[in-house]
């Protein structure tokens, strides 16, 4: 896999998602290789390749963001808000320990979002920081489905366990119920397991989004399932969408969550 160690102007860029002020992406590409991410769409991030096939490492990334911090910032920082910041890269470059230890340092808030269980690494970091949360991410608890469109990324059961483990450290966590794709993650009861398990790690709420196709993350996901004959609906009637929402509603409020909406 091509991975390029490239340098960064700024560390920070301002981010536009709800609830985020800013966004900090370590890595830019990632090898987790799923299938319906839109990043590769929205960044145009090497196209010449498939995407999960080439990385670009921000290696002065903890230099650029010390700079910045120094001079004071406000708000949220999102961490991975484009592409994973506990890809498999973080294990060699620990970009994203580096620049967590930091804003901990400086009492910055910050929401990191990943479907790695690697984060539990950074145990040391994230305990006794008030001002942090983890989502982890997890579309279905079915491996088969999980092996086939987001092949990458860690088993759904260790990013279940590693919520379960950021709760007994103290560290505020959420479950990140996406991408919900039709027809493929969609069913009530898949959908009502996610809950109960996130329920069982003890998460502060769930979040929760679907599936947005954008041309090149379709052709993507249609391609790898096309092998096991299932064909994915798109975004167009709202009554889908409205049912997925009212069965995580309905079971979020029998397990005493709450349920956020992610956009």
């Amino acid at each position: 896999m091509p991975v390029r160690l490239v340098e960064c102007s700024s560390a920070l860029s301002r981010s536009r998602l709800p609830g985020l002020d800013w966004a900090l992406n370590p890595y830019r590409g990632c090898s987790h290789g799923c299938a319906y991410c839109y990043a590769q769409d929205v960044t145009r991030f090497d196209t010449s390749v498939p995407w999960g096939q080439s990385v670009e490492v921000k290696v002065n990334i903890v230099q650029r963001l010390k700079k910045e911090l120094d001079k004071g910032i406000e708000g949220v920082v999102g961490v991975g808000t484009v592409t994973d910041p506990y890809q498999p890269l973080e294990r060699k470059y620990e970009l994203t320990r580096g620049c967590l230890t930091l804003m901990k340092r400086h009492g910055v808030r910050a929401s990191i979002l990943t479907k790695s269980s690697l984060v539990l690494r950074d145990l040391d970091v994230l305990r006794s920081w008030p001002h942090v949360e983890v989502g982890i991410s997890v579309s279905s608890l079915d491996d088969s489905v999980a092996g086939l469109v987001e092949p990458g990324a860690s088993p759904p059961r260790d990013r279940m366990d590693a919520l379960s483990e950021l709760g007994r450290n103290g560290v505020s966590a959420y479950l990140m119920v996406a991408p919900v794709i039709p027809s493929v993650s969609d069913a009530d009861e898949s959908l009502r397991l996610l809950v109960r398990e996130a329920s069982k790690a003890r998460v502060r709420y769930v979040m929760w989004d679907m599936y947005n196709p954008k041309p090149l993350a379709s052709a993507r996901l249609n391609a790898r399932l096309s092998a096991i004959d299932v064909h994915p609906t798109s975004r167009g009637p709202e009554e889908p969408v409205n049912r997925v929402r009212r069965t995580l509603e309905k079971a979020c409020s029998a397990e005493g969550l709450r349920l956020v909406d992610a956009f």
